[in-house]
């Protein structure tokens, strides 16, 4: 994802935190270089950059997206551009503290970053279209239409997508 807008929110987000780059980066192990970029609106982000980022801050990642106005969701966002890698539509609505948040996530072939990684919570997927790789505990396993995976998101995980086409998920998360 290349956004102006998220770079900006990032950087909002990091200074109200009072928090370095250096710090975020010493917290997402993301390069400080990398993060500049990406507040500047000038890197192309994968969505596990994004939860990365997001857990170092200590926000859901649907904080970045969340416009709040509506209980209910009808119009999802548009296929990832040509220089996005995935996109994340909220499916939260108007409810206050969720104990989970639901989202439409597509990702875009040739996830570059494979690297597992923890955090607080939990992660229910379920593969809408498409095929998704996912890795728990050094386990690698392929995901197709109408299957699922529920994750304790404290152990080593990372899911991908690694075909040649769209894969759109169902994602509903805690970070409780």
């Amino acid at each position: 994802m290349k956004d102006d807008a998220f770079g900006n929110e990032l950087k909002k987000v990091r200074k109200s935190r009072k928090m370095t780059l250096q710090e975020l980066s010493d917290r997402s192990g993301l390069s400080i270089s990398f993060l500049s970029q990406v507040e500047r609106g000038l890197r192309t982000l994968t969505f596990t950059s994004m939860n990365k980022i997001s857990e170092a801050l200590d926000v859901n990642v649907n904080f970045f997206f969340d416009n709040g106005n509506s209980s209910v969701k009808k119009k999802v966002r548009d296929r990832p551009s040509e220089m996005e890698t995935f996109s994340y539509t909220s499916l939260k609505g108007k409810m206050e503290d969720p104990d989970f948040i639901p989202a439409l996530v597509e990702l875009k072939s040739g996830e570059s970053q494979k690297i597992s990684y923890t955090h607080r919570g939990q992660e229910f997927v379920y593969v809408l279209s498409g095929q998704l790789e996912v890795e728990l505990d050094g386990m690698k396993e392929t995901l197709y239409a109408e299957e699922s995976i529920h994750i304790d998101s404290s152990m080593a995980h990372h899911w991908y997508n690694d075909s040649n086409g769209l894969t759109t998920i169902l994602l509903v998360s805690s970070s409780k």
